[in-house]
């Protein structure tokens, strides 16, 4: 139990050490040597737990990763609708925001231009992943000739909210999460000029 939590605090450590260090050099130009000073841990001790700076990044990233595909799932554009309809933020998309905010210092400093250049690729790809199959129903199969076929809505809204959650994370979440949940919300039914110029109030 004694070694549990100590491996937990080195990890934690080390963690923070990856955090602080990104905005003064860029995570590309960090090696382990630069960890382990900051981390105040010797070489031997970061290898027990990562193979490098590359598998560090990844292992975090997978921590909170594992949990979207459930939060995901919950998404109905039918339900949005509804919500944008009444004006108010969709609850599954304010769950997952909530989520990801409980981890706002990690994707706070990953998501800078020194931070994780792909993280943001990632996550557009894991929503265009979890989210297409549950829209296109909604869109229609490609033999109805749809106004804007699934995967190319698909492409705009992962854009645009990776975009929006960008902003919301680097900004310091300067706005409460229900208010970008709501512009998610609208901004997904109605697009970005109708929820701007305050369509459906």
């Amino acid at each position: 139990m004694k070694n549990d939590r100590r491996q937990i605090r080195t990890k934690q450590l080390i963690r923070d050490a990856l955090l602080t260090l990104i905005p003064e050099k860029r995570l590309s130009k960090i090696t382990v040597k630069d960890l382990t000073e900051r981390a105040d841990i010797n070489r031997g001790t970061f290898y027990l737990h990562y193979k490098d700076v590359a598998d560090l990044t990844d292992q975090l990233k997978e921590e909170i990763f594992a949990e979207l595909p459930l939060l995901t799932s919950r998404i109905d554009p039918t339900d949005i609708r509804i919500a944008a309809k009444q004006n108010e933020p969709y609850e599954p998309i304010q769950a997952l925001l909530e989520y990801l905010l409980s981890h706002s210092d990690f994707l706070r400093v990953m998501l800078l231009p020194e931070g994780d250049l792909h993280l943001a690729m990632q996550l557009k790809d894991f929503m265009k992943e979890n989210m297409l199959k549950k829209f296109e129903q909604y869109l229609g199969p490609e033999t109805d000739s749809p106004t804007v076929p699934a995967d190319y809505f698909m492409a705009y809204i992962t854009s645009a909210n990776i975009g929006l959650l960008t902003h919301w994370m680097t900004s310091g979440n300067n706005l409460p999460v229900e208010d970008i949940a709501l512009m998610m919300t609208k901004i997904m039914s109605q697009g970005p000029l109708e929820a701007m110029m305050g369509g459906g109030q």
